[in-house]
Formats: structure tokens, sequence, C-alpha cells
């Protein structure tokens, strides 16, 4: 069996489009998973399994509410929109900065934020 240089042409040609195929779909891919929906709030649902006291098992649902930051929001603004009422602004702060492992108050714009559940 002979190659031809038409033929190694051939097949460097269909190798490299399969490379940039696979590049492009595995980057679509991860754009698709990382990137959300578009809206400024989603709610995130996720059955929680709690025992208890006679060891039958009960299930609840917790509902996380997640806010995508835009141009201008600011941490202050966020948490006076959504905290309870009564509940301190600056303790609603430090929940959502622990829930996000955030250290500072410095915000980016698309950046997502879990809000601590009810």
């Amino acid at each position: 069996m002979t190659f031809s240089f038409g033929n190694t042409k051939a097949f460097v040609r269909f190798f490299l489009l399969a490379i940039i195929l696979v590049t492009v779909f595995s980057f679509g891919a991860m754009v698709q998973a990382y990137a959300g929906d578009a809206a400024t709030t989603s709610t995130n649902t996720s059955a929680v399994k709690q025992a208890s006291s006679n060891s039958n098992q009960i299930y609840r649902t917790v509902v996380q509410e997640r806010v995508v930051i835009q141009r201008g929001d600011t941490i202050w603004e966020i948490a006076s929109l959504h905290k309870k009422s009564g509940e301190n602004i600056r303790s609603y702060i430090d929940k959502i900065k622990t829930i996000n492992h955030l250290t500072t108050s410095a915000l980016q714009e698309g950046q997502v934020l879990i809000l601590p559940g009810s």
C-alpha cells in the first residue's frame, strides 16, 4: 500500500478539519454550560433529604435564588432588595459573601450570586 502526495494532503486536511470541529463544539458546550440564562434572576430547586426523629425520610425542596450582576449593581443594593423584612442588611451581606465565597464586596458584570435561602 503506497501513499501518494495527494492522499497525504487529503488526510492532513481531514485531520485538521476534525481538530477544528472538535475544538469549536467543545468551546460551544463550555459556553452553554457556564453562561446560564440571560435573565436577571432565576431560581434553582434541589431536593434536600432531611431525616426526622423517627428515622423516616422527609424530602423538602430548597429554592436558591440567583442574581446575575448587571453594570452598576452593588452588593448593598442587592441585599436591600432581597433581604427579609426587618433583617439586618449587614448580616445579609455577610451571608451573601459567605455563600458565594467572596472576600470583598466588589462585583463584576455577569457574575452570578446565590442568595441566602429563607
